[in-house]
């Protein structure tokens, strides 16, 4: 198997659009599945907050980092499955009112409310960008900032590792007629994911590897694993 660290994906949409289109052609849908998205939440009382993760919405990071102040960071895959169940929350409806401004129309496509939506007051939104992800604590860089990679191999390689992995799609490349897979972790996630598979031996030189990239890239981070 080989590990490669998609570094080059871009943070614009647009552009992201662009690259998984013409550059990697890989099905829209399951591409969402790398594009992350980090909002600041500041609320005036903690319920629309409690209310929406009783929801338990599946393949999100949360935190508190305030008073009533928190961070989330979630796919747009799992932020089309949240608005397609969960647009009756207060949270939910205001996310949908910022980033149906912030994202090009394909990214909300078929999952977009039918019905007009009102804003709540009593919830703020601040979409970050990476570089503010950068300046945010250690412990929460860990957490929120994204890595995407692909890897390649048999299928048979490839299937013994999905049972450690949460987010992830095949893709099937003609030529050389191999299958590669394509999978997202947060940097806390992928030193577990190390771990988990330590008796994997095949695997072990390409974690070793890719450890190592995200070692020099935030130091500060594994100060805190």
């Amino acid at each position: 198997m080989r590990f490669n660290w998609i570094g080059s994906l871009p943070e614009d949409p647009k552009e992201f659009l662009s690259v998984v289109k013409q550059q990697l052609k890989l099905p829209l849908e399951e591409a969402f599945k790398l594009f992350y998205l980090t909002l600041r939440i500041k609320a005036s009382s903690d319920s629309p907050v409690y209310k929406f993760l009783e929801r338990t919405p599946t393949g999100i990071k949360f935190d508190e980092i305030g008073k009533r102040e928190y961070l989330l960071t979630l796919s747009v895959y799992a932020l089309r499955e949240i608005i397609s169940q969960h647009i009756d929350l207060k949270l939910v409806k205001n996310l949908y009112l910022l980033l149906s401004k912030e994202l090009p129309s394909e990214f909300l496509k078929d999952v977009s409310p039918k019905h007009s939506i009102v804003v709540s007051q009593d919830i703020l939104l601040d979409l970050l960008i990476t570089e503010r992800k950068t300046n945010l604590p250690a412990f929460l860089k860990a957490k929120h900032i994204i890595l995407n990679l692909r890897i390649d191999g048999n299928s048979e390689d490839l299937l013994k590792i999905t049972p450690y992995l949460t987010n992830f799609f095949f893709v099937f490349e003609p030529k050389p007629k191999e299958f590669c897979l394509y999978t997202s972790f947060s940097i806390s996630e992928f030193v577990l994911f190390s771990l988990k598979t330590e008796k994997i031996k095949s695997l072990q030189l390409e974690v070793e590897k890719t450890l190592e990239k995200f070692k020099a890239l935030f130091p500060e981070c594994f100060g805190e694993l």
